[in-house]
């Protein structure tokens, strides 16, 4: 069984594009809604929920929304993110048989290749599609929702009634700023 996931955001949540000022400050990205009802449908169930993003820009968002993020851009900076997975298993007492990642870019090769469901979307890399599970869609394009029907044909998420899990969507979505 999955019981946590962990998330790139650019490229994954987003289509990778960005619209920048003339400073070079990030200005607008553009999610999937339904991906978020699919992370509410992942919490429901009892699966954690963990992003893992360099870009300040999706921290705030993130935590409007009542979500656990790490940023691995600043101090201590290192762009392979395999170096924040003991941490983060330890922090949701979990192994990396209990976890499944989604990224799209070099830097989620070496995490990609230490959990059990690695993913990645039709438009990542060819070198990421040779290490992960692909997606029918891509990045941007409802990944999160194909991963929860994925997973749950792969028999590999809990069972729980439809009830329960709404009665939980409802509770997260009372606990979110916007």
């Amino acid at each position: 069984m999955i019981k946590l996931l962990i998330l790139d955001v650019d490229g994954v949540m987003t289509d990778g594009i960005k619209y920048y000022d003339r400073e070079g400050t990030v200005k607008l990205k553009t999610f999937c809604d339904k991906d978020w009802t699919a992370i509410k449908r992942f919490r429901a169930i009892g699966v954690n929920v963990v992003f893992l993003t360099g870009d300040p820009y999706n921290v705030s968002i993130l935590e409007n929304r009542n979500l656990h993020v790490i940023a691995n851009r600043g101090s201590g900076f290192h762009s392979d993110k395999a170096n924040y997975l003991d941490d983060i298993l330890k922090q949701y007492n979990c192994t990396e048989k209990d976890t499944a990642y989604v990224g799209d870019d070099l830097f989620d090769i070496g995490i990609m290749k230490k959990v059990r469901y690695p993913v990645c979307m039709l438009d990542s890399p060819r070198i990421v599609k040779q290490v992960a599970k692909v997606l029918s869609v891509k990045g941007g394009e409802n990944v999160v929702m194909t991963l929860f029907d994925t997973l749950e044909i792969d028999g590999l998420l809990p069972c729980v009634s439809y009830d329960k899990v709404i009665d939980k969507i409802y509770e997260l979505d009372l606990k979110e700023k916007f």
